[in-house]
């Protein structure tokens, strides 16, 4: 008689499937940890992208080595630390702690291993010298064929960060990605480039309302003194409504689109779910004449940045989940020039069939028959544009 392993999912058979959980791209991945940053009440973000010289066959390239995100948050303590890379093990699971960007408890590890293949966590209370630092590594994982999750044991900041970063928390998380094996993206510069529009997007609100500032850094690990990009992420719109955003000239510095309805440009609609209601905030906004003055203002660098963010925006406790192409005509140029946010709690997400990783809300297309009223929304603005002279 054969012994059966005493769990019902054996953590070195079962890691290698957890590895393909539906992450879009490295970017989307990063998020997951700059979530978690927000949720920990930080007001400094750091992406940090660490380069290294590689051989390759017969020559030498320089490659991402290490992807990792610090915060100046409220750190964790030793007991949490020791939970934070349990699947499912989060400390926002109930409902009643449904207030914010986090929830599901599979951010940290879900999205570290389907990028690499070794992740640390560094956590600290009171100073860095109070450091406490947690690891999980796959290919231990399926060696030793175990499930044991290591203890948090007192540690220093690796010496590299210690370098590139100008200043620390009195508390705070850096987590460190290490064995990159699944990026998209092999460079700092390209990492930095292709996340820039999407993490301006998803946190604008964040970012506008300057509660948090998020910067993205790329740096030679062997020589961390070497920085070749330090700078900070700036808010990406859709709605166009918002100032000092990554829209180009003359927009970057004033709203290129204008309220749909003037004031009454944000309407408020209820949803009994649960023998609860909750609100549901639908926002418009339809392109200023300047903005479409010409005779192809589609092809200018606002109306090229326009088209990018064409879609509604899908917004979940002040955080993007993603730009739905549902009422979107591919065929139409001027679906770039009107904008629309939907806005909900947390508290709806069963509803709304809000993903493990945040990436999509798979009943919105549904939920759009209980507000019609965006749809007619969408109609008037799209009859708008039309009537608006270049």
């Amino acid at each position: 008689m054969y012994k059966v392993e005493n769990t019902y999912v054996p953590a070195h058979l079962a890691i290698e499937a957890m590895r393909d959980n539906g992450y879009k791209n490295t970017a989307y991945a990063v998020c997951e940890l700059i979530d978690n940053s927000i949720q920990a009440n930080a007001t400094h973000v750091q992406l940090l992208c660490g380069e290294a010289e590689r051989h390759l066959t017969n020559r030498r390239t320089t490659r991402l080595d290490q992807i990792a995100v610090l915060d100046n948050g409220q750190g964790m303590s030793p007991e949490v630390l020791a939970m934070s890379l349990q699947f499912g093990n989060g400390t926002r699971l109930h409902k009643d702690q449904r207030t914010g960007i986090g929830r599901f408890g599979m951010g940290l590890p879900a999205s570290s291993i389907s990028q690499c293949k070794r992740v640390d966590v560094y956590s600290w209370q009171n100073g860095i010298e109070n450091t406490y630092h947690v690891s999980l590594d796959v290919d231990t994982i399926k060696r030793d064929k175990s499930s044991a999750m290591p203890e948090p044991i007192h540690s220093s900041i690796p010496y590299g960060y210690t370098n590139v970063v100008k200043e620390f928390g009195t508390s705070g998380t850096l987590v460190i990605w290490s064995k990159l094996d699944r990026l998209m993206w092999s460079k700092g510069e390209t990492l930095v480039r292709h996340s820039e529009a999407l993490i301006g997007r998803i946190y604008r609100k964040y970012i506008h309302n300057k509660e948090v500032k998020i910067q993205k850094t790329v740096f030679d690990i062997d020589n961390p003194f070497n920085v070749s990009i330090n700078r900070l992420a700036k808010p990406n719109d859709p709605l166009y409504l918002m100032d000092k955003t990554s829209c180009p000239e003359p927009f970057n510095n004033q709203p290129m689109f204008e309220r749909h309805g003037g004031d009454n440009y944000e309407r408020e609609f209820f949803v009994n779910y649960k023998e609860e209601e909750h609100k549901i905030t639908v926002r418009s906004s339809v392109a200023s004449i300047e903005a479409r003055t010409g005779d192809n203002a589609g092809s200018t660098p606002h109306g090229k940045h326009a088209k990018e963010n064409t879609g509604i925006s899908i917004v979940r406790a002040g955080r993007e989940l993603e730009l739905d192409q549902t009422l979107v005509s591919s065929s139409d140029p001027t679906e770039r020039w009107w904008g629309i946010e939907i806005d909900f709690p947390p508290s709806l997400d069963e509803l709304m069939g809000v993903t493990n990783n945040k990436q999509t809300a798979r009943n919105f297309s549904d939920i759009l028959s209980m507000i019609q009223e965006i749809t007619e929304a969408q109609k008037k603005v799209r009859i708008l544009i039309l009537f608006k002279k270049n």
